[in-house]
């Protein structure tokens, strides 16, 4: 009968456990599954360095150290090696002759003259033809809100 108690109480203490993990935002739980990763791995890696098998040993130990050293190192979130774009403020924001600069339109454009350049200039530099970006889309799209935003009438 001890065996199937402890079995139930591990099979609730697992639900709880992902229940509370389900709870997690995003940034946490990542953090979260580093960690354990990174220990389990860098736990794995000693135990069969120690057993004589450093050969796979070592690089399943470095791994784990590579986790947990992304995780715990200071001023780094441990989230994908601080890839993640930040906003651009308030005081980064574009004049409008910088975005009539960047849709190449003149100062007399109307809204359809706008959308024509915005539509070609993002047919080009959009992420997905390999010759844009995420940032210079994103430049691009603020260029052209904010013109047609500062249309007269």
């Amino acid at each position: 009968m001890t065996p199937f108690a402890l079995g139930i109480l591990a099979l609730m203490a697992l639900l709880g456990a992902a229940w509370w993990f389900s709870r997690q935002k995003t940034a946490s739980a990542a953090r979260m599954v580093r960690i354990i990763l990174g220990g389990g791995a860098l736990l794995a890696g000693a135990i069969i360095s120690l057993r004589g098998g450093v050969i796979l040993g070592g690089p399943i130990g470095l791994f784990g150290l590579g986790l947990l050293g992304d995780v715990l190192r200071p001023g780094r979130s441990g989230s994908g090696g601080g890839r993640t774009a930040s906003p651009p403020s308030a005081s980064q924001s574009m004049s409008v002759a910088e975005a009539r600069e960047i849709l190449g339109v003149d100062a007399d454009a109307d809204a359809a003259a706008i959308r024509a350049a915005h539509r070609r200039l993002m047919k080009k530099l959009h992420p997905d033809t390999g010759e844009g970006s995420a940032a210079l889309a994103r430049q691009v799209q603020e260029a052209r809100d904010l013109l047609l935003a500062n249309l007269p009438g």
